[in-house]
């Protein structure tokens, strides 16, 4: 089996919320940029759905709460 590595997909991310986020970008790129974040955050959110739990697995739910109590996320 072969893991794939994250950091592509998380290179990808920072890409698009430093463009979106670029004065220099129109708002009709921006609202793209916006678009294809969110399309990434419901594929993501729907493969945890289902995610079994192992064994010594941190709370992700809680830590997630916390930074989006602390205005993080």
């Amino acid at each position: 089996m072969i893991i794939p590595h994250s950091e592509k997909a998380e290179h990808i991310i920072w890409e698009l919320k430093y463009e979106m986020n670029n004065p220099r970008t129109d708002g009709y790129t921006g609202s793209s940029m916006k678009k294809r974040l969110w399309s990434i955050k419901m594929a993501v959110d729907k493969a945890l759905v289902d995610a079994p739990e192992y064994v010594g697995d941190p709370d992700y739910q809680a830590e997630w709460l916390v930074e989006r109590l602390k205005g993080n996320v």
